[in-house]
């Protein structure tokens, strides 16, 4: 029996998921490839809230971090940074020759718009990155205050790493003015690794045309000539593909929107209650916590190493230890993708047990 996975990616697969992405394969220039392509790209976009691009590719959501770095940017980038993954975004600029500045504060805090604001007023950028759920630290950016200082700044390109957020936290990408949003599968999609879902605005695909150096393989210009004949323009994941569109059909016409951000809002409200009786303490500064995933302090002696094997060796399940910088000062528990109250009432009930019995307490 395998350990199920509350950790922040990769995530537990539905079966029903897991029997689509062992479909039989077929060719991915085929019509039969197309006809599956076609039908997720629609439901894509009402999941994203965009009636502009939505492209695939297979990679890491890394991969199109650094995409959206070369294909957009010609002058110099602004980059959050308040965690492991916005560090990577900022360190991506550099690998790749990009003038990049940072707007950086500790980890656990929020970069605050005003902040952003006054950065941007120097006139020195023509793209802003954040990260919009930091899995690392479980920081959700004020994404709706950014998206109201973007709006005084039209030619600056917004790009958006949703990882451990997308289809479990609503994100409206046109009503927020994002040029670029992305996320692997492995997260709140549900899904095995293997893509990255790229929502790209009209507005990025005009600038993309004019890049000297786009790259090769996530090449926006190049994929969206290949999207609009329901391809990609290299092999892609093809299971991951039949597992995605077995997903957003599932999203969008059996739990339906409304009810998945429901359900995601009410596993965050349930973790936060357990986190305080238990006697725990949340990360993340007061009103910035995740939607998605709880990052939680561990108190001085806690032993963490204890309380997941004894998860594993009892319950069959396992919480995920802190990432990075953080790593033996915090732990994280997702409530993300197809997970259900009931679990999270569950896991609580059995880390409660195993706390009592081993004396491990917080």
């Amino acid at each position: 029996m395998h350990d199920r996975l509350f950790i922040p990616g990769p995530v537990e697969v539905r079966p029903e998921l897991l029997k689509a992405v062992a479909s039989p394969q077929v060719g991915h220039r085929t019509q039969a490839y197309m006809d599956v392509h076609s039908a997720t790209i629609p439901l894509l976009k009402k999941i994203l809230y965009t009636e502009q691009e939505v492209l695939l590719f297979t990679c890491s959501a890394t991969g199109v971090m650094e995409g959206s770095l070369r294909n957009l940017c010609q002058k110099k980038a602004l980059l959050t940074v308040n965690g492991a993954f916005s560090k990577r975004w900022y360190q991506i600029a550099g690998f790749n020759g990009i003038p990049a500045d940072k707007l950086e504060v500790p980890m656990g805090k929020a970069v605050m718009p005003e902040d952003l604001d006054k950065a941007l007023a120097t006139g020195q950028y023509d793209v802003f990155c954040a990260v919009f759920n930091e899995t690392s630290t479980g920081v959700r950016a004020p994404l709706e205050k950014y998206s109201e200082v973007l709006k005084k700044y039209p030619d600056v390109m917004f790009c958006v790493d949703a990882v451990s957020a997308m289809a479990g936290d609503k994100i409206e990408t046109d009503k927020l003015g994002l040029d670029v949003c992305l996320a692997g599968t492995q997260k709140c999609w549900g899904l095995p690794t293997g893509m990255c879902v790229t929502m790209i605005s009209n507005k990025a695909m005009a600038k993309a045309a004019t890049a000297k150096a786009p790259g090769y393989y996530v090449n926006f210009v190049d994929a969206k000539k290949y999207n609009d004949k329901h391809q990609t323009p290299h092999t892609p994941a093809i299971p991951i593909l039949f597992g995605l569109h077995a997903q957003c059909n599932h999203i969008v016409n059996v739990e339906g929107l409304d009810n998945r951000w429901k359900r995601h809002l009410d596993m965050q409200k349930l973790t936060h209650q357990w986190v305080k009786e238990a006697g725990f303490e949340l990360f993340p500064e007061k009103g910035y916590e995740s939607v998605t995933l709880s990052c939680i302090k561990k108190p001085d002696g806690f032993d963490f190493k204890t309380l997941n094997g004894q998860l594993s060796k009892k319950h069959h399940c396992v919480i995920s230890n802190g990432y990075g910088d953080i790593k033996e000062q915090t732990f994280r528990i997702a409530h993300m993708a197809d997970t259900t109250v009931d679990e999270m009432k569950q896991l609580f009930k059995w880390i409660d047990a195993i706390l009592a019995e081993t004396h491990v307490s917080a």
